[in-house]
């Protein structure tokens, strides 16, 4: 952000910069500071400042007291808005969409407020440009503006938690566990159907899930959440690496003509690196059927 840059080259050259660079960065947190103190004062709240200058609140009635760690699915509820009341951005609770965040796959400005919260809890967060969107403007956001968030922790999931509440959501029963973690269930089975082997061309129909929604627009241009991260058809050479491990695993223990569930752990999904937007380390859900096979 730019208030960081500002303030770093400041104290890197100090001795040859002028004093203006050093005013402005100055300037911008004084500023800041008399709108937050301005804003406390007309709301009466009560707030505690963290060590980075956010002013927060935090209510724990319904606290599990779990906590977020590295490659955790946590969903949550929030509100975005300018002091004034403009709204930039927000879930819609009434409509229970949630937003997911695998925690440590991105840097965002929501996830300082996040790591002050546990499952069952809420907050109120205010903070300065630095801690925001520094000089960076967008179309409801001037530049150095302060942004106040209201954020609602829901649940925080494990990998293995993810994994199961797959299972419970599309209402998989008995499926099929393999040695490298895939959770396979054929949903249409067709016995005379050709089997699929290494080296032939497969042609799969499929829909590839997240464990949590993403606001998207749907066919009418209405914006909904939607677990689905791609869908489709296409045709890829099967046992050669040309899709994710877990992917081809459970094609190829499926026949032309059938249809099945395919449940991966990350590891055998897009793994730590993640892919477009697939975040790292997240189990994903495919609704799979083998179309033909040369």
């Amino acid at each position: 952000m730019r208030n960081f840059v500002c303030l770093f080259i400041c104290i890197s050259f100090l001795g040859g910069m002028t004093s203006c660079t050093l005013n402005e960065v100055n300037q911008t947190e004084s500023d800041n500071q008399k709108e937050i103190e301005g804003y406390i004062s007309r709301t009466n709240l009560k707030l505690q400042k963290s060590p980075e200058g956010m002013y927060y609140s935090i209510n724990s009635a319904k606290s599990t007291g779990k906590q977020a760690f590295n490659t955790d699915l946590v969903k949550f509820y929030y509100k975005m808005t300018l002091l004034d009341g403009t709204k930039i951005d927000s879930t819609a609770k009434s409509l229970g969409q949630l937003k997911g965040l695998v925690w440590g796959a991105t840097n965002t400005i929501i996830n300082l407020p996040i790591s002050f919260l546990k499952e069952g809890e809420s907050g109120l967060f205010i903070l300065p440009s630095a801690l925001a969107f520094g000089g960076n403007s967008y179309t409801d956001i001037p530049a150095y503006s302060v942004i106040k968030l209201e954020i609602d922790v829901v649940s925080i999931r494990t990998e293995a938690e993810q994994l199961k509440d797959f299972q419970t959501l599309y209402k998989i029963t008995n499926p099929e566990i393999f040695p490298s973690g895939l959770i396979f269930k054929r949903l249409v089975e067709n016995p005379k159907g050709a089997t699929i082997l290494g080296g032939q061309s497969v042609k799969v129909n499929y829909t590839g899930r997240l464990s949590y929604g993403n606001l998207k627009l749907d066919a009418a241009g209405k914006l909904i959440y939607d677990s689905a991260f791609d869908s489709g058809t296409f045709t890829y050479v099967a046992g050669t690496g040309g899709v994710i491990a877990g992917f081809d695993e459970g094609i190829m223990k499926m026949r032309v003509g059938e249809k099945a569930i395919l449940i991966l752990p990350s590891k055998i999904g897009y793994g730590a690196n993640g892919s477009g937007t697939i975040p790292p380390n997240s189990p994903l859900l495919f609704e799979v059927e083998v179309v033909g096979a040369l």
